[in-house]
């Protein structure tokens, strides 16, 4: 039986708290270009695709997939070994799309009353996510369908008191764009992979039809005429699709970790090794270096330093053949691909999304994985575990997602700092200083809800 990677969710984690990081620090604090999205830069953080570069806030999304990528293979897998047959293991794949693309319609449709200076959108907002509480609410027994009704009907309740109390205009239209992307890709990614699970060549045939498709048309624009109709483009996009080859390969590192963890060997041989230790640290390295580099357009910089160091790391663990080195070097060659497919691309965006970023930024995820692995080891050698609040905030990231804007915000208002964030305008300190307490809140209330077994569907 396999046993949960510890590193997979702390992957995760971190993913999720650079996500509230990013979102709840001051906008108008006076803080750098690189502490927001590249294509959004200060001072007026409009969308501008001309920009090119990344910073840290846009690992953050690919990061996420490429986790939830890699927990595939551990969640059908369990599945399969316990005598669940694939018509059922389908019919819950399809069950947990429908869950996601509902949870993201809800999330679009509570963010058209945000008011947190007003006690009445606060208090629905915090009704809404007690509706959400209940629906997805894991509850243990049989009679747990009891509960997430009546969490279904709390929603529905506070939707119509949002239409017709506060006059809002309800939509299909009116989603989450992160939520409905991530519910496609997971049933996508689900039954690619339940279809490639003994071939792996197949999936590599499929990653490699995602690449050649996005990278055709990113450059002739020839599949925009293949889009749905308005009335269900929110629940299918084509667009949702490209990420599809963040999750593949996310996938193909869950199937090398849960062969390790089958078989009960360590993910890393000696890792107290000084080699091994130089090599984790240059894994390490890679992100920070990645960062740079793109961010400052010093691109063929990047690309010998990443190609000299990567060299390095293979010599000292070139005797080692353990799953780390294994998910390190597919690292490094999607990471130096992505570097190459830059000046391809004509420079490396997330939004409009493209080739060189998902291939650089799934690079740099299997390097932080390979990363978290050393540590892992590492740390188990020396009777110590990986960061609990890393993996404790990564085993529960819906709750993660919503609890900040629909509970901590409502309340923090509520109970009088909401002049705190007007006082961070022009001053960078107290704008890092809102998004860290913001983010504090929201890992202690995850962490805590984790530590009570209390997790929801996702």
């Amino acid at each position: 039986m396999n046993k949960r990677i510890a590193s997979i969710d702390a992957l995760r984690g971190i993913a999720i708290i650079m996500m509230i990081l990013c979102s709840s620090i001051g906008w108008n604090s006076g803080l750098p270009a690189w502490m927001f999205h590249g294509q959004c830069p200060p001072p007026t953080y409009a969308f501008d695709p001309t920009v090119k570069g990344i910073t840290w806030v846009d690992l953050v999304f690919p990061w996420f997939l490429f986790s939830m990528g890699a927990a595939i293979p551990f969640a059908l897998g369990s599945r399969l070994r316990k005598g669940i047959g694939i018509g059922r293991i389908s019919l819950g794949l399809v069950r947990r799309w429908l869950t996601l693309a509902a949870f993201g319609l809800i999330l679009g449709n509570a963010g058209l009353v945000a008011d947190y200076s007003a006690w009445a959108p606060s208090l629905l907002r915090l009704g809404i996510w007690c509706g959400l509480f209940l629906a997805l609410w894991r509850v243990p027994g049989k009679r747990g369908w009891v509960v997430n009704l009546a969490g279904a009907l709390v929603i529905v309740a506070m939707l119509l008191v949002e239409r017709f109390v506060f006059g809002a205009k309800l939509g299909l239209h009116n989603i989450d764009i992160i939520i409905m992307v991530l519910s496609l890709v997971a049933l996508l990614g689900g039954f690619a992979w339940l279809l490639t699970r003994e071939h792996l060549s197949w999936r590599l045939a499929i990653l490699a039809l995602v690449f050649i498709t996005k990278e055709v048309n990113w450059h002739t624009h020839a599949l925009d005429v293949l889009a749905f109709p308005g009335w269900i483009d929110w629940l299918l996009r084509w667009s949702y699709v490209q990420y599809l080859f963040v999750v593949l390969l996310g996938t193909i590192v869950g199937d090398v970790l849960a062969l390790v963890s089958s078989e009960g060997v360590s993910p890393c041989e000696n890792p107290l090794s000084t080699r091994s230790t130089i090599a984790a640290g240059l894994c390490f390295l890679m992100t920070p270096l990645a960062l740079w580099g793109f961010f400052t357009r010093h691109i063929w910089i990047l690309f010998a330093a990443v190609f000299v160091l990567g060299a390095l790391a293979m010599w000292l663990t070139r005797k080692d053949n353990s799953a780390w080195t294994i998910i390190m070097k597919i690292g490094l060659a999607a990471l130096q691909f992505g570097i190459v497919f830059d000046p391809i691309d004509g420079g490396i965006t997330k939004d409009h999304c493209n080739m060189s970023y998902m291939l650089s930024t799934a690079g740099l995820a299997c390097l932080m994985v390979s990363f978290l692995l050393w540590c892992e080891s590492a740390g188990a050698l020396r009777g110590r575990s990986l960061s609990r609040v890393l993996t404790m905030t990564g085993q529960n990231p819906m709750i993660a997602y919503t609890i900040v804007w629909f509970v901590i915000m409502p309340l923090l208002s509520a109970c009088g700092f909401g002049h705190f964030m007007n006082a961070t305008v022009g001053n960078p300190i107290l704008g890092l200083l809102q998004g860290l307490i913001i983010t504090g809140l929201m890992v202690g209330a995850t962490c805590f809800l984790t530590s009570r077994r209390i997790f929801w569907r996702s």
